[in-house]
């Protein structure tokens, strides 16, 4: 147990110098966000950093159980009776969005040969809630890091040109 504590430190403290900033200037700029800084940070640092060495157990932990984590306890600061009024009157919205999201995602698969559990999360991502759905699919259809990685690449990518262009055509 300690040699495994020991041996996932350095990459456990890489996250969390990463996550500290992020988080301070996600506060300062609230439509960024610590999310998207971070994976911005994380982004450029794995482009120049790429012998990990010791470090990649802990990151691969900390990106796994630690992110899996945090989505579960997301969940548990939601109101259930906002939810299940929400949800009542959104429902058909929710299921169309999300239908036509996993099409066309099954569709880009098929056309442009993307692989299929990148596409899985993109779909996911896209419909859901961006890089909180990614994290907690990727287990369950056993998607590698790369897969991960890329679907989230392609959601914040997207979102950031929807924040950028969406203000302009309203």
């Amino acid at each position: 147990m300690m040699e495994s504590i020991k041996k996932k430190l350095p990459g456990i403290l890489i996250c969390f110098i990463i996550a500290v900033p992020s988080w301070l200037l996600g506060k300062t700029f609230p439509i960024i966000g610590g999310p998207v800084i971070a994976i911005l940070a994380g982004m450029l640092i794995t482009m120049v950093w790429k012998n990990k060495g010791n470090a990649e157990t802990g990151i691969k932990w900390t990106s796994k159980i630690i992110l899996q984590t945090a989505v579960v306890l997301l969940g548990f600061g939601m109101n259930l009776g906002v939810i299940l009024q929400t949800g009542k009157q959104s429902l058909p919205i929710i299921v169309c969005t999300i239908s036509t999201s996993l099409i066309i995602a099954w569709i880009l698969r098929k056309v442009i040969h993307v692989p299929s559990n990148t596409s899985i999360l993109v779909g996911v991502g896209s419909s859901i809630c961006g890089g909180s759905a990614i994290a907690a699919t990727a287990p369950v259809i056993d998607a590698d890091d790369n897969e991960v990685a890329q679907a989230i690449s392609v959601i914040f990518f997207f979102n950031v040109l929807a924040a950028i262009f969406f203000p302009i055509l309203g």
